[in-house]
């Protein structure tokens, strides 16, 4: 699960180290992380609170992108960093690490490409995803933490899904390319990459007010391969709809069936802390009101 709030973590992909440069206030739990984790769960658990449907679980996957776009724009415009950015369109050295999204997310993605890519594209796009699942089958996270595999999503050094890319790509950055270079180069040796702590609180932050909220309402929460989750997705055109009536859909490729290790069980307990620790906070805020 999503790392715990305030702990040097990275909450999105697995494998690359993060030198994180500190913001003006105190990383703890800045009021930013705190709102946007509650922004998440509120907002999740108003959409799933209604009979489920296509268009809501587009809707909920469409509502946290969205939520995350603009924390991250707060979050630049509190630290006065937006320049020092220097992520840019065909860079891709951060699509080279294994990708953990939310079961609404996969499926934003499935339904995207259904209906924006045609026969070719898809056929392409599903050759990719079967190439790139065959190459890290067996693979453990410490193993695939040195692995630097090209994301089946990208094509010509471009993302196909950019509209819907899950809050782990939108919330991923870098002050320096060199140091994206290096690391990519030199997989698993701890190149260090300097980015701002804040964003990565922040969209970690939304990542688990969704988990938070899914758990809540009885629905798969556990984040998945997308690679993976993807390919099950891609095959049902039903699931959109009825993936919160089918609690074992998703099973096989939560991240901690596809790349086992111990880091699994130490993000599971955190993610019991923060469950409970944003539940009061949600119970609270209503008696407020």
């Amino acid at each position: 699960m999503p790392g715990k709030p305030g702990r040097r973590k990275s909450s999105g992909k697995k494998g690359k180290r993060v030198q994180r440069v500190a913001p003006p206030e105190t990383l703890a739990e800045d009021p930013l992380v705190t709102k946007a984790r509650i922004a998440a769960a509120t907002e999740a658990l108003k959409i799933l609170s209604k009979p489920p449907a296509t268009r809501g679980t587009l809707e909920l996957a469409r509502s946290i992108n969205k939520l995350t776009d603009r924390s991250i724009a707060e979050v630049h415009q509190a630290c006065e960093d937006g320049d020092l950015v220097a992520c840019q369109s065909g860079c891709t050295y951060c699509c080279m690490f294994p990708v953990a999204a939310s079961a609404p997310e996969v499926l934003a993605i499935a339904n995207f490409v259904r209906e924006r890519f045609n026969d070719g594209q898809q056929a392409a796009l599903d050759a990719r995803i079967d190439a790139n699942i065959k190459a890290t089958n067996g693979m453990t996270m410490s193993r695939r933490d040195r692995v630097r595999l090209g994301c089946p999503f990208l094509d010509a050094g471009k993302c196909t899904v950019y509209e819907v890319r899950p809050v782990a790509c939108r919330g991923c950055s870098s002050y320096s390319v060199e140091d994206c270079k290096d690391d990519y180069e030199e997989p698993g040796t701890g190149v260090e990459i300097q980015t701002n702590n804040l964003r990565e609180f922040v969209y970690g932050a939304i990542r688990e007010g969704l988990a938070v909220a899914c758990k809540s309402a009885s629905v798969e929460h556990r984040p998945l391969e997308l690679v993976r989750g993807y390919k099950i997705a891609s095959k049902d055109s039903t699931l959109a709809e009825t993936w919160r009536s089918r609690p074992e859909v998703f099973e096989s490729v939560t991240g901690e069936r596809v790349f086992p290790g111990p880091w699994s069980d130490e993000l599971n307990q955190e993610f019991e802390e923060v469950y409970r620790m944003t539940i009061g906070d949600l119970e609270t805020g209503k008696q407020k009101t």
